[in-house]
């Protein structure tokens, strides 16, 4: 089946028009059984079970960014999708309907590539997850992100353009990414964990500058400094953790990243940015 129209039709389950989709959400709405195929000629898709104005109640309830009202969010099954904006794996445990031995455990790797954690945990679990739902309310520093299906989306599609590939390859990284295959050798023992975790700290310290610096910012330098051996990120994976910040940047973060972002590509980067920014202030 090929899709080659960028803007797909789609209708709700009452066969009323609805809206426009991607290819690379058509196919992840096929391939979940959450539509059919209405029409192959001009190619059409038909959503199951939910009418048009259902969906825009429930993509009212949880606009926002910060969940708060979980009860709305967790009232019926749904795709639950997850940034890790934390500098570090998150590891979570979702206890089973029997006991420890049905519990079921994922890791989230330390990138800020999405993912669909319904692939692995089911949603019964994850909706009783108070542990979940800590991580997701922690704002200092934040931890984890609940977004919407539309910005997992947006985000693959625009890595894609990027780099040149598709939506699936770069989901494909991303799932390798998560299951440790392509990646650097990252087998660190206790007491290098310890030191590399004091530099990191020290490090964090002579970083800070009078001027309000967001926190993500002097934590992605670090990560870049020399010291930090095998735990430290090259400039693809900075740029990339630095783009999805984008749009929460001042000016000054992006002056910082120009003087402390170690990586020639990186500085050049955030100039652009700032450039950008700084152009956009003065029209």
């Amino acid at each position: 089946m090929v899709m080659t129209d960028k803007n797909i039709p789609v209708l709700d389950a009452n066969n009323k028009f609805l809206s426009y989709t991607s290819p690379a959400k058509s196919r992840i709405l096929l391939k979940d059984g959450r539509a059919s195929i209405f029409s192959k000629d001009p190619f059409m898709l038909r959503l199951k079970g939910e009418s048009g104005d259902n969906m825009v109640i429930r993509k009212q309830q949880s606009q926002g960014g910060i969940i708060t009202n979980f009860t709305k969010y967790f009232s019926e099954p749904k795709e639950v999708y997850v940034q890790n904006m934390s500098a570090t794996q998150i590891s979570m445990t979702f206890p089973g309907f029997g006991g420890s031995a049905s519990d079921v455990k994922y890791l989230l790797p330390r990138t800020k590539k999405p993912y669909n954690i319904t692939q692995d945990v089911p949603f019964d679990l994850i909706s009783r997850s108070t542990d979940f739902r800590k991580l997701v309310n922690r704002r200092n520093p934040p931890l984890l992100r609940l977004i919407e299906e539309d910005e997992f989306i947006e985000y693959y599609e625009n890595i894609a353009e990027r780099n040149g590939t598709s939506f699936d390859e770069e989901m494909q990284i991303a799932i390798d990414i998560k299951n440790n295959k392509g990646q650097k050798p990252n087998h660190v023992s206790e007491p290098l964990q310890r030191e590399l975790e004091q530099k990191l700290e020290d490090k964090r310290e002579a970083l800070e500058k009078p001027v309000e610096i967001n926190p993500q910012i002097i934590g992605l330098c670090v990560r870049a400094d020399r010291n930090q051996g095998p735990l430290r990120i090259d400039a693809a994976e900075f740029i990339e953790e630095l783009e999805s910040l984008l749009p929460a940047l001042s000016i000054d973060d992006l002056e910082f990243v120009m003087t402390k972002g170690v990586y020639k590509k990186v500085k050049k980067f955030a100039s652009d940015a700032f450039d950008e920014l700084t152009t956009d202030e003065d029209e």
